[in-house]
Order: structure tokens, then C-alpha cells, then sequence
């Protein structure tokens, strides 16, 4: 069964081929709607897997007193 993070970068690199075929023009009109279509379900996939990635962050960086969450930079707590 493949991780959450190796279905992403799947879901990525297919959606990068998606892309490239797209945009060299050697496709047919079917073929470019098929890849369009495509290329629009591996959007989602790949927006779903952020936002749940996101909430999961969020959860983590609550605070444990108050329920708040705080803003983090990127690197973690530990940067100035």
C-alpha cells in the first residue's frame, strides 16, 4: 500500500507529464481533452493531500493551553 506522500508525488509527476503533453501541441483535440480531464482530477488529488498534510500541521502546532493555533515559521518553532 503506498503512503500518503508517495501517492502525492505520483499524483505529481503524473500531473507534470499531464502538463508537458499538453502544452507541445502534438496531441489531438480527443487526446488533449482526455489529458485536460486528467489533469484536472490529479489537481484535486494532489489539493486534497495538502489540506489534509495542512490540517494535520495545524493539529501540532495548537496549543496545548488554549486551543489556539499559532503561526509558525516554515523551519519550525525553533527559527528566528
Amino acid at each position: 500500500m503506498e503512503s500518503n506522500k508517495d501517492l502525492f508525488e505520483k499524483n505529481l509527476k503524473e500531473l507534470e507529464g499531464v502538463v508537458k503533453a499538453l502544452e507541445s501541441g502534438d496531441v489531438t483535440l480527443e487526446q488533449m481533452l482526455e489529458l485536460f480531464e486528467r489533469g484536472i482530477k490529479l489537481t484535486k488529488q494532489c489539493t486534497n493531500a495538502l489540506d489534509t498534510a495542512e490540517q494535520k500541521i495545524n493539529i501540532l502546532m495548537r496549543n496545548k493551553e488554549t486551543g489556539e493555533i499559532t503561526e509558525q515559521p516554515f523551519g519550525g518553532m525553533n527559527e528566528q
